[in-house]
């Protein structure tokens, strides 16, 4: 006798803004007897980015934890499954860039699927191995972030370079922490505690341009002078208004000619666009420089 078929329900989460644009719910049929695992990686998501966890929930129960590095890791016995007429909803949920592994082993060891409490008890983890990694491409990759013109640009205008490797720049200047990384082609930008980079800038030359601005007009405030000292007006591309984020905060963006694009946040970050924008590195120093 032929086994009646296994019906899946099979859904998963959403990862960006776009995602969930069209739906991902499906309806799937597997032979009858087959076991939990084979389900599971039959029915992963499609989605596969190394260090993304997703976690399995069946039928209502946390089942599994799935990810290109490790494939299934169940959290349930690997029982076969029986065919029905009532198809067997799989949700897979999206559990960020938690390591894998330790989510795993948190889960096994009875923590609740709560992705917001993980992800706090996961953070310290994180930046821990986020730093030992840049430590390790700042010794052991030739290739940096930042030109050694605009590193000497950042140090003339005050700025102490704590870390410098081919994805990742971060030093204090005027008091304040900032750190510069790369988004694909996109050079961001992180002051303070901000959450989201208050500039996303390209190309490189040019983020550089403005990023000497932004340490140079900090540096001039806190020595109470005026950010900028008065200069000659600079033609600029003419600016669109982007939606606000954080909720309050003005937002813009520019486009050129060569791929020029730059996205700003702040009242600041437009100041400093406008004065960076036709000049040179040698030409910001000199006006800025306290």
């Amino acid at each position: 006798m032929v086994a009646a078929p296994v019906l899946v329900d099979l859904d998963r989460d959403s990862v960006a803004m776009g995602d969930d644009m069209s739906s991902h719910a499906r309806r799937l049929s597997f032979p009858g007897g087959m076991r939990l695992a084979d389900l599971l990686e039959a029915t992963h998501p499609e989605i596969e980015n190394r260090g993304w966890s997703w976690v399995a929930v069946v039928d209502g129960t946390v089942s599994a934890v799935w990810s290109v590095d490790h494939g299934v890791r169940l959290l349930v016995r690997n029982r076969r499954l029986r065919g029905s007429a009532s198809p067997i909803p799989v949700v897979f949920r999206y559990f960020l860039q938690l390591d894998p592994q330790w989510l795993h082993g948190r889960l096994a060891a009875g923590a609740a699927a709560n992705r917001d409490a993980l992800s706090v008890e996961y953070a310290p983890l994180a930046a821990e191995r986020l730093e030992a990694e840049q430590r390790r491409r700042e010794r052991e990759v030739p290739e940096k972030l930042l030109s050694a013109a605009a590193v000497g640009a950042l140090a003339r205008l005050g700025a102490t370079i704590d870390l410098h490797s081919d994805a990742r720049c971060r030093f204090l200047a005027a008091g304040e922490r900032w750190v510069v990384g790369r988004s694909d082609s996109m050079t961001v930008v992180y002051r303070g505690e901000t959450p989201a980079p208050i500039a996303s800038l390209r190309p490189r030359a040019f983020a550089e341009l403005w990023l000497a601005t932004a340490v140079g007009a900090r540096g001039r405030q806190a020595h109470g002078l005026p950010p900028l000292p008065p200069s000659a007006s600079t033609e600029v591309p003419q600016p669109e208004t982007m939606a606000s984020w954080p909720p309050g905060t003005s937002r813009w963006s520019f486009s050129g000619e060569d791929g020029h694009v730059a996205q700003l946040s702040g009242e600041d970050a437009l100041d400093w666009y406008r004065f960076a924008f036709g000049r040179t590195l040698d030409e910001i120093v000199e006006s800025l420089a306290v």
